[in-house]
């Protein structure tokens, strides 16, 4: 009986395919992984701006029945009023550090990034358009979960005109504390506290989202406020 031997066909890479194989997964990675990072991460500061949005409407209703139903008075002095406008949130909310503005704002310290509440120096933070901000001497607070908060008292009776409303000031918070990227319409937003009420700045003809939120422009009015409305409707 005759056998037969069974053949057997090798196959497999050399080492200079494998080489290749490897280096343009690597090239895919290095494309592919920031995107999906910094996706991840723009969703993340969105939802927590959504959270800090919630969680102030509710202070600031708060506020308003404290006040008999309006905020128009409460906080006088304007500017100076904004020290008071600080006091009233920070019986509010779940606090960690308490920063007292300069006199001009009512306060007795040396303001919010002095005293480590905010920012300090120069370009320490930064426009949408990629313009640098600087120390912040209003008064200004630390939430328990990291976030960073400064005031504004404009008129304090309410009568700033705001797009197709009037507001007493306003309230800028840093969802991210002190982490990068410390940029308005990245992880800082904003809000306008009118007599009754928080209205998400970029909302009702106030920074208009279409020339102040447009990612990548270094416009100088593209300042990132109109991101506040924007992001919060998505």
């Amino acid at each position: 009986m005759k056998t037969q031997k069974l053949g057997f066909i090798k196959c497999g890479f050399t080492l200079a395919e494998t080489l290749i194989v490897i280096a343009i997964i690597g090239i895919i990675a290095s494309i592919v992984t920031p995107m999906l990072f910094g996706t991840t991460s723009d969703a993340e500061l969105k939802a927590k701006w959504k959270k800090e949005y919630s969680d102030l409407s509710q202070a600031i209703m708060m506020i308003v029945a404290d006040n008999g139903g309006t905020l128009a008075g409460a906080f006088p002095g304007d500017g100076a009023g904004t020290e008071d406008l600080k006091n009233a949130f920070a019986s509010k909310l779940n606090i960690i550090k308490d920063c007292s503005g300069t006199s001009g704002y009512g306060g007795t310290g040396s303001g919010a990034s002095t005293e480590g509440c905010w920012h300090l120096g120069a370009n320490s933070w930064y426009d949408l358009s990629g313009i640098g901000k600087s120390t912040n001497f209003r008064a200004g607070l630390i939430l328990n979960n990291g976030s960073l908060m400064i005031f504004g008292i404009e008129k304090s009776n309410c009568s700033s005109v705001a797009g197709d409303y009037t507001r007493c000031g306003w309230i800028a918070i840093d969802v991210n504390g002190f982490k990068k990227p410390n940029t308005r319409g990245k992880d800082i937003f904003s809000a306008s506290i009118t007599s009754n009420t928080l209205i998400p700045e970029g909302a009702r003809g106030f920074h208009d989202p279409s020339t102040t939120c447009i990612e990548g422009s270094t416009a100088t009015t593209n300042y990132g406020y109109g991101c506040s409305a924007k992001y919060l409707y998505e």
